[in-house]
């Protein structure tokens, strides 16, 4: 639901083609990774930053990725934290079925369109990241496929790797800082064990911290699972961070992991990792032949007994090492810092980090700034919707309790019991507050001597909830404007906001009841269409007659020309808007304010015999400021993919 809820023409058409799936604007470069370059990507659906890791496929992978029957086989999988609705499947089936983009996120089966797809560059990452839920894993979103191009959406850690600390804050380094380091990633890695699944790339690339100084590790890139044996098919690695068994692409298990994590341990700890090397040979060379500095002596404070600890779990043959990660961490733990202190100390150092690449980049290209209208969720449209609701509900509530006999007086506790019932009712469903507003608006009427004006517009109201009212808060709100816009002299605003927010049937329809009320609010003072001035004719005058002022106000020639250019402007910018894009929206909307310029200046010369075009600068101004609010309302159009799920919500 949301205060614009229209039908688009063509559901798919005039995409943003700077979307990432329709749905993600890329804001900056993160790092090349595993298969891939990784990229900074605002989600514009549930507004948060996401990394996407974005990998080519060749031919024949993009043709099993396109193979039909892809979504049918997809599951959700364990995420860390629930699954925000629009990402639900419930919600995103007819999308899904539009084929815009193949989603195969966690496949399951044996079928052979499972045994093909498991060969899709980033599929294994997705499936097996997406297993493991923990908070020191990096989540793993979805991953889709369009075209020629996998799409793999993570979890976006603001922050910085282990090798940038490394590197640019070793002397911040800390016994506390490295338990913190050590306690997640081996954590995470043995969460990933327990689901049966090696790491088989742990390195400083891929130990990213948070601005909070929480510890994630990422990239599954190389990530196998064990079999039932607990072995699984040795992958790439990284030099200087594989083991020997991985290097020689025997069958890998949990210490595989082990080692490596103890090689970052190492570098940590001595400031320098000794098993870099060019080639895979010499890599291999380095680790049988290492001479090792003890990591005690790079430490006053650190007991000579961790040099053994660490030792074992780098010992090159994988029998001589620990059993498990947590047999490791158990030994080697009670040796480093306090974890929650480093982590304190790690918030600090990356905050202090942030200073200084701000510092270096001040004249760097700022990063591409995300629209206002792509910030704006379908809760907070839906909330706005609402609070119009309540809004333009109370606003005729007030006028009817306040010149009805039984309710008027501000003393009078049925008064405000009244009001806040309507204006309740408006907030949860627009058009029943409406409905009710109007009909204590016509019951006022027929009580003030007008039966006849009050009649009518019981009628009117009736005849406009039952035909196009009750379809929407759009129909709602769109008949609110009088009452609100009106009551400050911009009533002007009511055709453009009917042809904007509706289709031509319900914007016309809309149009017609709100001429019926703008009538009536001006037959009660202003004796104008523009506006009914709320401040001084929200209470009727003991004299006034109603039915006689409606009488003069339909005999003014100049009056229907404002009607006149209302029509006109509502059928031309509700027209206009069947094209649901920001250019046409601007278009309609000078087509359309065009239209009620002309409406004034001939209502001027109709007025004055003939004498001159020129409209009063009340008449004016109070046209121009309702045009160039919604020119504003124009920048906030978002693409057609927008409006969907709103307007099959209301309908």
């Amino acid at each position: 639901m949301g205060i614009c809820g229209r039908l688009p023409y063509n559901r798919r058409m005039a995409r943003d083609r700077q979307l990432i799936l329709n749905r993600y604007r890329p804001i900056g470069e993160a790092k090349a990774g595993g298969f891939g370059t990784v990229r900074v990507a605002w989600d514009t659906r549930i507004q948060r930053k996401v990394a996407i890791k974005c990998i080519e496929l060749d031919e024949v992978d993009a043709a099993r990725a396109a193979l039909p029957g892809a979504n049918a086989v997809a599951q959700r999988a364990p995420q860390h934290e629930p699954l925000p609705w629009e990402d639900d499947p419930v919600f995103n089936d007819a999308d899904e079925a539009e084929g815009d983009a193949t989603s195969v996120f966690d496949l399951v089966g044996d079928g052979p369109l499972v045994h093909s797809l498991a060969h899709v560059p980033g599929l294994d990452e997705a499936r097996t990241a997406a297993m493991l839920s923990d908070a020191s894993i990096v989540a793993v979103y979805d991953f889709e496929v369009q075209e020629s191009t996998a799409y793999l959406i993570m979890e976006y850690v603001e922050g910085v790797t282990l090798t940038e600390l490394l590197h640019r804050h070793a002397d911040r380094l800390t016994l506390d800082v490295v338990a913190a380091v050590f306690a997640s990633v081996s954590h995470a890695l043995e969460v990933a064990h327990a689901n049966q699944v090696l790491h088989l790339d742990i390195k400083p690339d891929n130990v990213l911290i948070n601005h909070q100084g929480q510890v994630k590790v990422t990239d599954f890139g190389l990530a196998t699972l064990a079999d039932a044996s607990g072995y699984g098919a040795a992958g790439g690695g990284t030099i200087g961070y594989m083991p020997l068994e991985q290097m020689r692409q025997e069958n890998l298990d949990v210490r595989c992991d082990e080692w490596a994590l103890a090689s970052l341990t190492y570098e940590m700890l001595a400031g320098e990792n000794p098993f870099l090397a060019p080639d895979l040979e010499r890599a291999e060379a380095v680790i049988e032949d290492a001479e090792l500095v003890l990591p005690s002596l790079c430490w006053d404070e650190l007991d000579p007994a961790v040099d053994d600890v660490i030792f074992f779990a780098l010992d090159p043959d994988r029998e001589e090492r620990y059993a498990t990660v947590a047999d490791f961490a158990e030994e080697l733990e009670p040796f480093l810092g306090d974890p929650k202190r480093g982590v304190r100390e790690l918030s600090v150092i990356v905050g202090h980090a942030d200073d200084e690449e701000e510092e270096e980049t001040e004249t760097a290209p700022p990063v591409p700034y995300v629209p206002l209208r792509e910030r704006i969720t379908p809760l907070q449209r839906t909330v706005a919707a609402h609070a119009a609701g309540a809004l333009g509900s109370g606003a005729v509530a007030f006028v009817a309790f306040a010149n009805l006999p039984q309710t008027s007086g501000f003393a009078n506790p049925l008064f405000w019991g009244l009001f806040a019932l309507v204006t309740l009712a408006g907030a949860l469903k627009p058009h029943l507050g409406a409905l009710l507003a109007y009909f204590a608006l016509s019951a006022a009427l027929i009580a003030g001597n007008a039966p006849a004006a009050g009649c009518v517009l019981l009628a009117a109201t009736a005849a406009w909830w039952y035909f196009t009212g009750r379809l929407g808060d759009a129909d709602a709100n769109a008949t609110l404007v009088p009452p609100l816009a009106g009551a400050f002299g911009c009533n002007q605003l009511t055709p453009l906001v009917a042809g904007f927010c509706l289709p031509p049937a319900r914007a016309f329809g809309a149009l017609a009841f709100s001429l019926v009320v703008s009538v009536m609010l001006a037959a009660c003072g202003s004796h104008s269409l523009l506006g009914w001035d709320a401040l001084t004719n929200w209470q009727f005058s003991a004299g006034l007659d109603v039915q006689a002022s409606i009488g003069s106000l339909l005999m003014q020639p100049a009056l229907w020309c404002i009607v006149i250019s209302w029509i006109a402007a509502t059928g031309a910018l509700s027209a206009f808007r069947l094209r649901p894009t920001r250019a046409f929206a601007v278009l309609g909307t000078l087509v359309a304010s065009a239209l009620l310029l002309a409406g004034i200046v001939l209502a001027a010369w109709v007025a004055s015999g003939q004498a001159t075009w020129m409209p009063s600068f009340n008449n004016l101004v109070f046209t121009l400021v309702p045009i160039v609010a919604m020119l504003l309302m124009c920048v906030l159009v978002p693409e057609p993919d927008y409006y969907e799920e709103d307007y099959e919500g209301e309908a």
